[in-house]
């Protein structure tokens, strides 16, 4: 694994968390907080989760301090979640671009959110970072249909196939 690499994941799953933000964006503020009995309830709950990790791991790589988890009431609407999404992905994307092959295997010291110490190599938390939104990124993707909604594609092909035009 080099930065290269990290940085095209990175890539990936903006351009993917993007897509999703663009098939959220149509709902009502009804479906976007119905309680669909997920993990998360909701495409607003799912929605929050995967932003507060994204943001939570971005803090710890930056060696900032991470924060909490945004709330209903730090986000109310899909506007702020997507807007302050969005712009946490751009600082990612630019994070990652900017990683050089010898930082790959740096270890980052950090507590989860219990508090408990953790030292894990970079490239496995960005990998970390990029599955766990794919995952949920999938659940919201089966939200949107219980909703009868149609979600965009993320596949990781789909991206590929995209760079290729």
């Amino acid at each position: 694994m080099n930065a290269s690499e990290l940085a095209g994941h990175l890539r990936f799953s903006t351009w993917a968390s993007h897509r999703t933000l663009d098939s959220v964006k149509p709902l009502t503020a009804d479906e976007y907080a119905r309680d669909l009995r997920t993990s998360f309830g909701s495409v607003r709950g799912t929605s929050l989760h995967t932003f507060g990790a994204d943001r939570i791991w971005f803090a710890r790589l930056v060696g900032e301090s991470p924060g909490t988890f945004p709330t209903d009431a730090t986000h109310p609407t899909f506007d702020a979640i997507d807007r302050d999404w969005r712009d946490l992905l751009a600082r990612f994307e630019a994070w990652g671009a900017a990683l050089h092959d010898a930082d790959v295997a740096r270890v980052i010291a950090y507590r989860n959110t219990e508090g408990k110490p953790f030292e894990t190599p970079l490239w496995q938390i960005v990998l970390h970072v990029v599955n766990h939104a794919s995952y949920h990124r999938g659940q919201i993707a089966t939200l949107l249909r219980q909703l009868g909604r149609t979600p965009t594609n993320t596949d990781l092909i789909t991206y590929y196939r995209s760079l290729a035009k």
